[in-house]
């Protein structure tokens, strides 16, 4: 990783007369190998095996006259148009205070973040990728589906922040992800630094082939009406951890764009339920969303944003924590290293039981649609089981509405432990309207 024609251009250089009196530099340098499958084919133009190698690099510059400049690079502006690549940043240069702020040296933690077995596969030893490939194939002949498509990536990963404050801090590691989606009607995946044992691949194969093969099995139809649904983690996920993480963005609270407001955290206002805590833990090894340091040059840290049902921090980067008189916070990388806790979990099966009558609610479309001051959302779910008493049976479509802050303050909401699953399910009452 070459920086230092960078970091003496923009030390020594003036462009347009003025020169840069603090920098901030982030860098990643990753080599990925990819196999994908598009219909049952592998490998050929559609679905290529490839091996890429990339450079980005971000910035940040303050200048003499009090202007920043924020932007991203490629490798050849980095290492080679030097000089272009700075006057263009001085040419994008603008006003903002709260952004000209850059880090010096402190303490990182350790943390495993590098597999050698995904490290060896991103060098060419593909039997790992090829084993898991072939076992994909193996369950959709066997499960009698028409076809299956999907995609396998492993990369490794050097990063590095280095400023002008003398800061200047490097980690490597490794990922690992894949999805698979059976007859172009449900998918499922996993994101990790390290291959998960081929056990627990397997079975979680097979919880796709199951619900798969149940919604091929027409439900009957239930009245609309407010009823007991089960949120699958990957509703819960884009749903409930998605919007949750916007209404606590550093920048959605100063602009004063969500639910929460910077008094909200001051107070410690209660929004959930005072049984339920969201934080992040991104020391944990060989997580997707583990890392040593942010993109700013942030220690990684434990750090919890809502506790016992009460604000405790957004989740504010550099410039935003300075804008909210707030300190800086770790950021949540993936959701793998967040948790959302609250009462004892139930069991899939014991919830299931629970709610028989109800369904399970396993994708949604259109979160976006959600409204971001009441929390108001009606979404159409593509992908319902209808719940018996032996468990779920037979494919509905509906669209399931509500207020999801109302359902996360609600005396009747329990987590759900879906096997295989780090992000839990969610048993609620919400309305539901089948199509």
């Amino acid at each position: 990783m070459r920086l230092a024609r960078w970091t003496e251009g923009v030390t020594s250089s003036r462009p347009g007369g003025v020169a840069a009196t603090d920098w901030s530099l982030y860098v990643s340098e990753s080599r990925r190998l990819s196999l994908q499958t598009k219909d049952r084919e592998t490998g050929n133009a559609h679905a290529p095996l490839m091996l890429t190698d990339s450079c980005l690099a971000h910035y940040l510059i303050m200048w003499e006259d009090g202007l920043v400049s924020r932007g991203r690079m490629e490798r050849r502006e980095l290492e080679e148009w030097v000089a272009g690549s700075l006057s263009a940043a001085r040419a994008a240069a603008y006003d903002d205070p709260d952004a000209a702020c850059v880090l010096g040296p402190a303490e990182f933690p350790r943390v495993r973040l590098e597999d050698e077995s995904i490290a060896r596969a991103v060098a060419g030893e593909t039997t790992p990728l090829v084993e898991r490939w072939r076992l994909v194939d193996e369950k959709v002949r066997d499960g009698g589906f028409r076809t299956w498509s999907g995609s396998i990536h492993v990369s490794e990963t050097e990063s590095r922040v280095v400023t002008s404050r003398g800061l200047d801090v490097a980690s490597r590691g490794t990922s690992l992800t894949w999805f698979v989606s059976v007859d172009g009607e449900i998918g499922a995946g996993h994101t990790a630094r390290a291959f998960e044992p081929l056990i627990q691949y397997s079975t979680r194969l097979d919880r796709l082939m199951d619900h798969a093969r149940r919604l091929r099995e027409p439900g009957i139809p239930i009245p609309g009406g407010v009823r007991d649904v089960v949120l699958h983690p990957e509703v819960v996920e884009t749903l409930v951890l998605g919007t949750l993480l916007h209404h606590l963005d550093g920048a959605t609270v100063a602009h004063g764009e969500g639910r929460f407001r910077r008094e909200g955290f001051v107070s410690g206002n209660r929004v959930l339920r005072d049984d339920f805590t969201l934080r992040l833990d991104p020391l944990i090894p060989l997580r997707s969303g583990s890392y040593r340091f942010t993109h700013e040059g942030l220690p990684a840290a434990t750090c919890v944003y809502v506790e016992r049902g009460c604000l405790i921090t957004p989740v504010a980067g550099l410039k935003y924590a300075r804008r909210l008189g707030m300190k800086p916070t770790p950021i949540p990388y993936a959701l793998d290293t967040l948790f959302l806790e609250g009462p004892e979990p139930l069991s899939e099966g014991d919830a299931f039981a629970a709610a028989a009558g109800g369904a399970l609610v396993l994708s949604v479309l259109g979160v976006h649609t959600l409204d971001a001051a009441s929390g108001d959302f009606s979404l159409f779910a593509p992908q319902v089981l209808r719940l018996s008493p032996s468990g779920p049976k037979g494919r509905l479509r509906a669209t399931i509405s509500g207020n999801l802050f109302a359902l996360l303050s609600s005396e009747s909401l329990r987590l759900v432990r879906f096997q295989g699953e780090h992000v839990p399910g969610l048993w609620v009452r919400c309305r539901l309207d089948p199509r």
